[in-house]
Order: C-alpha cells, then structure tokens, then sequence
C-alpha cells in the first residue's frame, strides 16, 4: 500500500471514529539522525541522515465486554543504503479479538508469541529490535490464529499459542504452516521465566526450528534480562544453526532520564546479515553487538535518545581478515499519542 492509499484508508476510517463511542485512535513513531562513523562495508563510512524507523497510526474498537478488534497502518523509510523510494507503508494488524476471563482467541495478521514477553521486558523497541527480529530469526507479527490466556487465579502462569501462515506480513502462496508458543512462569509480580518453541514448515528452503529461553525483571524504574535463542535451519547440503546470547538492563536516574545498555554475541555468521536494515551486518563472521545511550524524557510520551550501536566481528571461519568494526552514533526520537 503506498501512502496514497494510506490516506484513503484514514479517510474511510474518520467516520467511524466520529461516530462510534467505543473506538480510539492512536499512534507512534520514532527515528534517528544517524551517523556511520566506522563500518565492515567501506561505501557505508560517513553515510549520514535522517530516517524514520516506524510511523503508525491504530483503531482500536470494543464491540462489547467479549469483542474487540484493531486495524493498523505503518510506514517507514527503506533503511537499505540504497533505494531512494518514498516511505514504504502496509497493514500491521488487522484482527479480531474474543476474550472470556482468563482467556483470549485472536484471528488475523497479530502479534507473534516469538517476541512479545521479550519486547515487554526490553522496552525499547524504538531504540532498537530484540535480537531474534534484529537479526532476522523471527517476524513480530503473522497471520492465523492465537490462542493467550492465564491460568490460576493468581495468574503466574500465561501462555501464548499460534498457528500462522509463517509469512509474516506476505500473503500465504503455499500450504505450508508455522506453529509458535510461549509458556511464562512469573515467579513473582516482577521476575518472569520464559520457554518458546517453533517448528516452520517451508517450501523453497529448509525448515527451521527456532526455541529461546528469557529470565526478565520488570519494575517501574528498573528493567533487565538475558536471553539465549538458538534457531536451526535444514538446509540442503549443509544444516544452519544461528545462536544468540543477549544481556540487557535500562534503569531510571530520576523521572525524565534513563540509562540502558545492551550486548548480544551472535555466536555463528548471519547469511542473512547483509540485508538487515538500518543496520547490515557482515554475513561471514560471528560477532558482538553493543548498544548504549540515554534516554531523555520531554514528556511522558515523548523521548530523545542520544545512544551508540557498535558491532566488533570475530574472525571469519573461512578465514581472511577480520572485517572492521561497525560503529553508528545515532539520535533517536520518539514519541507515542
């Protein structure tokens, strides 16, 4: 959907949020004045701008206690160093909700159970994605059918289950499926355990199993974790298996300013690395990533981010030189309405 579609839908939209008292609208976005400092591809060195990572614009609508649904729209710059295309823009939840007490049955293009209790704990998805997105492992969002819910009443235990197409935001063009779930175990009302698993049938390639473990910590000033994710792919020939080990913490110094930092050692090459946007990694070596910054509050929904995204390479396994070291300063801004 390009953006004149996006303004078209808007449009028909309006009327229902004029006319319908049990409806809200909302929105995000951020992105960052950017600077590549150092990096692995010598055409990137001194690239520098302005991009905006994520614009998006939700309705939310309550038919009644039961019923509920949304509709979102997103946009955002390419982030490939190379196409000077408009923003692009496309559909980002489209669902429909049945809650009864403790449970919930959501149809639709929605949220995966691959990153939704680790983007809870990081809290800084504006700043940058959780490893397993970042480097490509895993899609936020699916289209099929997920099934969340609570059980005791004291609500320790939660899980998330999903059948989905396993085409991420693409439409389905083959029978093959993809099948999520998350267990979370709050061994108390701020410390969480958590065990995911997936199994992706696919067609032109290998499938891929892809599982992680997550222990977060989440109080009002003070949030951590560590994570290990581990995904295997059945290639022809040759199997894959990327592993990552990530450590994160953001606090509060006083009620407008907080600190975070973040490491994540991917432990094999990413042979998808090189098509990440915003921040492409070098394919052939295993790696360090560090983020770091601070983040400054203007108010209570919007923030200015001075932070720095480093990633130090190993040597490669087939040998050759080490590839430089990434080093990006950025600028993010951000703010929610």
């Amino acid at each position: 959907m390009h953006l004149k579609g996006f303004a078209t839908a808007l449009l028909l939209l309006l009327p229902v949020c004029v006319f319908a008292g049990e409806g809200k609208f909302s929105g995000e976005l951020f992105g960052d004045v950017y600077w590549i400092a150092d990096n692995h591809d010598s055409a990137l060195v001194d690239m520098n701008g302005t991009w905006m990572r994520r614009m998006n614009l939700t309705y939310d609508y309550k038919f009644d206690e039961s019923l509920s649904s949304r509709v979102r729209f997103e946009a955002a710059s390419p982030g490939d160093f190379t196409s000077n295309a408009t923003m692009l823009t496309y559909m980002k939840d489209v669902w429909i909700k049945y809650q009864s007490g403790n449970y919930a049955v959501i149809a639709g293009l929605s949220p995966t159970p691959t990153l939704s209790m680790v983007e809870e704990v990081w809290g800084y998805r504006a700043i940058e994605k959780v490893p397993a997105e970042l480097q490509r492992l895993a899609a936020s969002r699916d289209m099929g059918v997920s099934f969340n819910g609570a059980v005791g009443a004291d609500k320790r235990v939660t899980y998330q289950f999903m059948g989905g197409n396993g085409s991420a935001l693409q439409g389905e063009t083959d029978s093959k499926k993809k099948i999520m779930g998350a267990l979370r175990f709050w061994l108390t009302s701020q410390v969480v355990v958590e065990g995911y698993g997936d199994y992706e049938d696919r067609t032109n390639s290998g499938d891929r199993q892809t599982y992680h473990g997550l222990v977060g910590y989440k109080a009002d000033r003070l949030r951590a974790g560590v994570q290990y994710v581990q995904q295997n792919r059945d290639e022809v020939g040759e199997d894959v298996e990327l592993r990552i080990a990530s450590g994160f913490i953001a606090g509060a110094a006083n009620d407008k300013l907080w600190l975070f930092a973040r490491v994540d050692r991917n432990l094999d090459p990413n042979p998808d690395g090189d098509s990440i946007a915003y921040i492409p990694f070098d394919p052939s070596a295993a790696n360090t990533f560090i983020l770091a910054g601070v983040d400054y509050r203007l108010a209570d929904m919007v923030s200015l981010s001075p932070n720095v995204e480093v990633v130090v390479y190993d040597e490669p396994e087939s040998g050759g030189p080490t590839p430089d070291t990434d080093v990006i300063p950025r600028l993010t801004f951000s703010c929610k309405f």
